[in-house]
């Protein structure tokens, strides 16, 4: 059985286009994808508020109702695809909890979605998808954004 991660922000229209690479390169027969949104502190509790959440819901919860989840899950489920999904918290840089993910779930891939971005933008702020490049154990699929 072959196990692929996809990390999706709530951007619909990127996570979708993510799914459709795997849909277009994997087979489906014995492929699970873990559809993963990675939550700082801040997102956690804004997100419990905006549900009307009584307490503190456990992050995979809040991650199904992520609109980027749903859209990339609703692709791969109509492929036949099996799903997982899972909400990982994080302090500090997401790119940590992506590659963490990566060998939690134990995959065979990472699929993300790369953002276009000027070099000095790069130099200034970072990249998670550069980070996650250097530091996961997997095979990384890179989806440009003229992918969409």
């Amino acid at each position: 059985m072959t196990r692929v991660l996809l990390p999706v922000s709530n951007h619909s229209r990127w996570a979708e286009s993510v799914a459709e690479v795997v849909v277009d390169t994997e087979a489906a027969a014995d492929l699970t994808a873990v559809v993963t949104h990675v939550f700082d502190e801040e997102e956690v509790a804004s997100t419990n508020t905006n549900l009307d959440i009584e307490g503190r819901a456990k992050v995979d919860e809040l991650a199904i109702r992520k609109s980027g989840v749903n859209a990339a899950t609703e692709r791969l489920k109509e492929a036949g695809i099996d799903t997982e999904v899972r909400g990982v918290e994080h302090e500090g840089e997401p790119a940590a909890a992506i590659v963490d993910a990566v060998d939690e779930e134990d995959v065979d891939r990472l699929y993300m979605y790369s953002r276009k971005r000027s070099p000095a933008g790069k130099a200034v702020f970072g990249s998670t998808l550069q980070q996650v490049i250097l530091q996961a154990g997997v095979p990384i699929v890179v989806v440009p954004s003229n992918a969409l």
